[in-house]
């Protein structure tokens, strides 16, 4: 199963700031990675270690529970985070 995600970044932004995100995982296969806000998927990375995420600027509705999900066949581990 996939290792548990690392996310790099600040999760501390004003209104208006750039953000990016990035949630990496390792697994052997490679893992499907997945940034969803809700059950809304944000961003996706099939068969790669990575997946990031990116806002020109920032606004008080972007913020909220996120959750970076890898999984492969031989499992999922995920990473919450506000």
């Amino acid at each position: 199963a996939p290792r548990p995600p690392v996310l790099n970044g600040t999760l501390w932004v004003l209104a208006g700031e750039q953000v990016r995100l990035t949630c990496s995982a390792r697994s052997h296969p490679a893992p499907i990675v997945t940034l969803a806000r809700g059950r809304r998927v944000v961003a996706a990375a099939v068969y790669e270690r990575q997946v990031s995420l990116e806002l020109p600027a920032a606004a008080p509705e972007d913020g909220g529970e996120y959750l970076c999900r890898a999984e492969n066949q031989h499992g999922h581990s995920s990473l919450a985070f506000n």
